[in-house]
């Protein structure tokens, strides 16, 4: 029977380009709907939301990832709306730190589109997860907030509306767009603990489901790389790391990556016939360069701030390709 395939992403978010957003966007729902459209046409949905034929492991991976598509999709591009707008405005009084600065940030819109579908769609899935389900309004109360300062500044800022009110908007709104990012970065924070630490539980469960029913074929290898790699540059990202804190980490991506790559190889046909699997093989190749390269540098010591947003990027990427992976039980 064909089962969906559900991914093991981190909450490490999408670093998103600043070109591209809505055609990227357009194209990876696009793959998406069509995917989710056969396999409900196999695999039956059930009545209330969620697939049919599936393990208590599988539904709660199912509802997790509800979860980590919110956080995967807006965390990231909003941190870096903050970012921009306090590198050229004084976030306490509204207005630019030098008298050349262009204000500027990041307006948010869809990017919170997934935090209302898990909002509502969590709680009628199984199983209960209250502490979450109560993180996740939260978040989503504080991004919309948070989204909905953004548009209002985005505006003000495009239409250079501040030389026609000596900044008195600007003025106006800091105060209220400081609080908002404040009780945004607090939620998204408790989100994320919440989600990783039951991710982290279902992932395992999840392999071992895998290996039951199929053996350490591509499928197996697929996933266990994914959770190898999200081990790493969760420590690899921490604050003031040093190479050794992350050397056992490391060892276990290098074995995962070599492991997944002499099954691919030696069984070519068998994993292409995966959907997407070409897209999955490549990130992982570029996720494990990029993680040897930050890996080198921290044993150096000479690590810069382009090594660690290559390897976040590049995880992103991988997690991108694997949940677009689709395969069939036997």
């Amino acid at each position: 029977m064909s089962r969906l395939h559900f991914g093991l992403p981190l909450t490490v978010a999408l670093l998103w380009s600043t070109g591209c957003d809505k055609l990227s966007e357009v194209i990876q729902n696009k793959v998406q709907q069509e995917v989710e459209e056969r396999v409900s046409q196999a695999a039956g949905d059930l009545p209330g939301g969620g697939k049919a034929g599936l393990t208590d492991d599988e539904r709660l991976v199912e509802k997790l990832n509800l979860y980590v598509e919110c956080t995967n999709r807006s965390t990231e591009r909003m941190y870096e709306s903050w970012k921009r707008y306090v590198e050229h405005i004084d976030e306490k009084v509204g207005t630019p730190r030098s008298k050349s600065g262009r204000p500027f940030l990041y307006k948010i819109d869809s990017e919170i589109d997934p935090c209302k579908k898990a909002v509502d769609e969590g709680p009628g899935l199984q199983p209960p997860l209250p502490e979450i389900e109560k993180a996740m309004a939260d978040y989503y109360t504080a991004a919309a907030d948070f989204a909905a300062h953004t548009t209002a500044l985005y505006a003000y800022y495009e239409g250079e509306d501040y030389k026609d009110d000596s900044w008195a908007k600007g003025k106006e709104i800091a105060p209220k767009f400081l609080a908002a990012f404040t009780a945004f970065d607090k939620a998204s924070r408790e989100l994320s603990q919440h989600v990783d630490t039951k991710k982290d539980e279902a992932d395992a469960k999840m392999l071992v489901l895998i290996e039951s029913r199929e053996g350490k074929k591509i499928h197996w290898h697929s996933e266990n790389v994914i959770i190898a790699a999200k081990a790493f540059v969760r420590c690899a990202t921490q604050k003031n790391v040093k190479a050794e804190t992350c050397e056992a980490s490391f060892k276990t991506l290098d074995d995962a990556q070599a492991g997944f790559r002499t099954y691919y190889d030696a069984n070519k046909a068998e994993s292409d016939k995966v959907f997407w699997m070409s897209s999955f093989e490549g990130s992982i190749s570029t996720y494990w360069n990029e993680s040897k390269k930050l890996m080198r540098a921290l044993r150096d010591g000479k690590v810069t701030a382009d090594e660690f947003s290559s390897v976040t990027r590049q995880f992103n990427d991988l997690i991108n390709a694997a949940n677009n992976l689709r395969f069939d039980f036997p």
